[in-house]
């Protein structure tokens, strides 16, 4: 639906400010270059000083790889509650926590969720490189390790950090890929190359959401895969539900003059604007104001605490143009808030305007 309030704001007019732009542009990939070249320094620097409990190429990673809203959360909720036997250890550098019932938890730290089966879930801190090096480093090492990588994160980077520590070996790489919009990814300026890319580092495909489409359009999707990426298996996955040992254990190689593909830029690409709110949310404007958020909003992910829910959180997807409302856990001990997330093309979400329009939805 059309934006009335001008919440999300279209293309400025490039042809004003294209000098000003084009000097922008070039300091800010400089000063990333200049960090990217600091980056890699420091993680020599650090994998020098690695004292690991590991041997080496002895802790398996599995990349889990997507586009925004494809489903690779919900894939890893199934695989954490799976009973697989395994010390799995499960890193998510996306949005959000992954949600675990609080009956499975055995205990829980700042960064640390144990699970009663043996898994544990925490959350990437902003270095890659320590967080797997501190894994590596302790005393109970985990028998696997899971990244969740950024819907708009190119896996190529974070398998050449893994290559960068000793004890890390590289078990293999899963693209999820929601068959609704794989098509409007793939042939879309803007992802296009980001989209190809994630499935181009996978060793295996996740084709999710088959239930929200009809078989013609599922064996389309299946071609499609088939003629772009004919090496590629491909499994089928109902609400995330794929066999553990389908995802663990995939045992991937890489020549020895493996090489990167071009850098999709995605920095330069997407942008994310985000809020919190301890006051309560009127679940009627919440639901009038993400009706009328513009068509071409990538993804936006909430955590409401809403009027009409008080015990309980509610969750709100949206991927595209589907959306969905559930009812969650109940928020115990938990202060009540509200989490919100919106992810579009850069340059073209209005923060300030956006966070006044929540803030007339507050109670």
């Amino acid at each position: 639906m059309a934006n009335s309030n001008n919440i999300y704001t279209p293309a400025f007019n490039m042809a004003n400010v294209v000098n000003a732009k084009d000097s922008q542009a070039v300091e800010e990939r400089f000063n990333e270059a200049h960090q990217g070249m600091m980056g890699m320094l420091m993680t020599a620097y650090k994998v020098r000083k690695q004292i690991s409990t590991a041997s080496e190429n002895t802790l398996p990673l599995t990349i889990i790889g997507g586009f925004l809203g494809s489903g690779k959360t919900t894939l890893l909720n199934k695989l954490l509650t799976a009973p697989h036997g395994k010390r799995l250890v499960v890193l998510v550098n996306d949005f959000g926590k992954v949600n675990i019932d609080a009956e499975l938890i055995a205990s829980q730290t700042d960064d640390m969720i144990n699970l009663s089966n043996g898994c544990a879930c925490c959350s990437v801190s902003a270095d890659l490189t320590d967080s797997l090096i501190k894994l590596s480093e302790r005393d109970e090492l985990p028998e696997a390790i899971v990244l969740e990588a950024s819907g708009v994160a190119d896996p190529h980077g974070i398998v050449q950090v893994a290559h960068a520590i000793p004890a890390i070996r590289l078990d293999g790489g899963l693209a999820v890929v929601d068959v609704e919009t794989l098509f409007t990814l793939a042939q879309d300026k803007l992802t296009g190359r980001l989209f190809h890319n994630q499935i181009s580092a996978a060793d295996l495909i996740v084709l999710t959401k088959v239930d929200l489409v009809d078989e013609h359009q599922c064996a389309i999707a299946r071609q499609w895969l088939k003629d772009n990426y004919p090496t590629k298996k491909v499994v089928e996955a109902l609400d995330g539900n794929v066999p553990p040992e389908i995802i663990l254990g995939i045992e991937t190689t890489l020549p020895d003059d493996y090489e990167s593909p071009e850098s999709t830029d995605h920095k330069h690409d997407f942008a994310s604007v985000s809020f919190t709110f301890e006051q309560p949310i009127s679940e009627s404007k919440i639901r009038t104001l993400l009706a009328e958020l513009s068509e071409s909003l990538l993804r936006v992910k909430c955590v409401l605490n809403l009027d009409s829910e008080p015990s309980s959180k509610t969750i709100y997807q949206r991927v595209g143009q589907r959306d969905t409302y559930r009812t969650s856990e109940p928020w115990k001990d938990e202060k009540r808030h509200s989490s919100l997330v919106f992810i579009g093309p850069k340059g073209t979400l209005n923060k300030e305007q956006l966070e006044t329009a929540l803030i007339n939805c507050l109670v």
